[in-house]
């Protein structure tokens, strides 16, 4: 049995991927990403994170006719694991998405909870976010200490990069 039957050749597609340095890789060539790489990218994990929010805000906009615990207990939730997993380089992100992505929660799903009135819809609008918001701060404000103090002590705990 050859060896490209075996499954042991390196061919011309195995040898460019496999012989190529990784972009970014660390000074000894070890193929591995940098420190400052590793980790997801920012920007994906706040948008995944407030879509995670929003999607919770509207199931209990539906269900419980409200915006609240279930909302804030997720935001608290997307924010602790937005801190740990996004990459070094860009882990300001996470410390500012609960106010952001509460407030587009607030905005989407707010909309199941505005009913017909006799007032304008500006003035709905208006009543709507100062309810949602107001009676949810506590938990966008745990949330952002939470992620700030998760960023501080991953910040404090890898050493310098240098080089």
């Amino acid at each position: 049995m050859n060896e490209s039957a075996a499954g042991n050749s390196a061919g011309p597609a195995a040898g460019a991927v496999a012989g190529g340095p990784v972009q970014g890789a660390d000074a000894d060539g070890g193929g591995r990403p940098s420190r400052r790489q590793r980790g997801l990218p920012g920007g994906r994990v706040v948008t995944v994170g407030t879509l995670v929010v929003v999607t919770a805000a509207g199931v209990e906009a539906i269900v419980r006719d409200r915006i609240g615990v279930w909302a804030g207990g997720t935001l608290i939730a997307a924010s602790v694991v937005a801190a740990l997993v996004t990459r070094a380089g860009d882990r300001s992100l996470p410390a500012m998405m609960p106010p952001l992505a509460f407030l587009a929660a607030a905005l989407v799903a707010g909309q199941l909870l505005v009913t017909d009135g006799s007032e304008p819809w500006w003035a709905r609008q208006g009543a709507m976010l100062v309810e949602v918001l107001g009676r949810n701060a506590l938990f966008v404000v745990v949330a952002t200490v939470v992620a700030v103090l998760i960023a501080l002590v991953r910040h404090l705990a890898d050493p310098p990069v240098r080089g």
